[in-house]
């Protein structure tokens, strides 16, 4: 199995976070990073504690339109969560990439990745090669995009022709960053066809930072 595992840190140490909460998000990268390595090793515990379900619910979605053996990109992959809920439904190909140094290396220790990269997602394109993927995932990333359209254009370089998108994306800023917009420009260029946008869901319901008032919508398009 090969992986890449040059996780080296980005950014100074001591940086002082822009976060001033998990509701808030940032895309200052280097918070993003820094926040996200502090919080590796008690990740999964709290988003347990918290009913976090997007990557279950993430992989049953696709799991329909997918078959084992494909080759899927996760973006965002964070600890792993979605690569674990996916190897329950299906036997895929899956590789990772991601800007914390710390998750990717509990992603690798934990994981079933072919392969995993650090990258920062705001910066496209991507270090992958063009019609490499069958399908792509971005769960609980959006937030932390400043330039959503370019990183889901560049997913549809990297994802083959008849291939997938599935990303999340919180209902507030769905709004905020007008998401309906960005479907249809994309479906006008040709570069994918909606087939689900799912009515909004609960996010992190044991979470009171969240509870009901911020959910999460759930979208799958297919590449052309």
């Amino acid at each position: 199995m090969s992986r890449d595992s040059t996780f080296e840190k980005i950014g100074d140490t001591d940086i002082k976070h822009d976060f001033n909460s998990l509701k808030d998000g940032s895309t200052n990268s280097a918070a993003i990073a820094a926040y996200y390595d502090e919080w590796a090793e008690t990740y999964d515990a709290t988003l347990k504690n918290w009913d976090y379900q997007a990557p279950d619910d993430a992989a049953t979605i696709l799991c329909e339109y997918l078959k084992s053996g494909n080759d899927v990109l996760d973006v965002g992959c964070g600890t792993g969560m979605f690569d674990k809920a996916m190897s329950r439904q299906l036997d895929c190909r899956i590789e990772g990439i991601d800007i914390s140094a710390a998750s990717l290396e509990i992603a690798e220790k934990n994981g079933k990745y072919d392969r995993l990269q650090r990258h920062d997602l705001q910066t496209t394109p991507l270090p992958v090669t063009d019609n490499a993927f069958d399908a792509a995932v971005c769960v609980g990333v959006m937030t932390y995009i400043e330039e959503a359209a370019d990183l889901l254009a560049d997913l549809c370089r990297v994802v083959r022709p008849g291939g997938y998108i599935l990303f999340t994306q919180r209902d507030d800023r769905w709004v905020e960053k007008n998401f309906d917009s960005l479907m249809d420009k994309f479906e006008e260029r040709r570069l994918w066809a909606p087939l689900k946008v799912s009515k909004a869901k609960p996010y992190l319901p044991k979470n009171d930072d969240f509870n009901d008032s911020i959910q999460v919508i759930y979208a799958l398009c297919q590449v052309v």
